[in-house]
């Protein structure tokens, strides 16, 4: 079974003095079961495209997680809990915020789709890795 999970999401870029609204368009393909991209948009443009692991969205709603380029964590103070998402490309950096609400809608979809645990039943990595090696 194939299957797409399309989510636009309201983000914050979360810079000083105060947060700039940011659409963030997540998109999640069962043939792909590893891996989520993003695609972050404001002032009527594309701004930046990101294909991170799905683990660190799933985990990064409970506790801290990633290390390097792409690190989730949730934050639950204030009126509204949400999950923050830091980027860095070794040059430039951000950090988006999400409700977690919505995170966990995606998450929880995302994982109807394709359950943890049986990411390999939808990608063969053998096959994959043979495509790319000499014969």
């Amino acid at each position: 079974m194939t299957g797409t999970e399309h989510r636009v999401l309201s983000l914050r870029l979360e810079a000083a003095p105060a947060p700039v609204p940011v659409r963030g368009v997540f998109v999640y393909r069962t043939e792909r079961p590893y891996e989520i991209s993003l695609d972050f948009e404001g002032a009527g443009m594309h701004l930046a495209h990101w294909v991170f692991s799905r683990e660190l969205l799933l985990d990064g709603q409970i506790c801290a997680t990633g290390e390097g380029d792409v690190q989730v964590w949730p934050r639950w103070k204030g009126t509204e809990p949400r999950v923050f998402l830091a980027f860095s490309n070794g040059e430039q950096s951000c950090v988006v915020s999400a409700r977690a609400k919505d995170v966990r809608e995606l998450c929880r979809r995302m994982t109807e789709l394709v359950p943890r645990g049986l990411e390999h039943r939808h990608y063969d990595l053998d096959a994959e890795l043979s495509a790319l090696l000499p014969s």
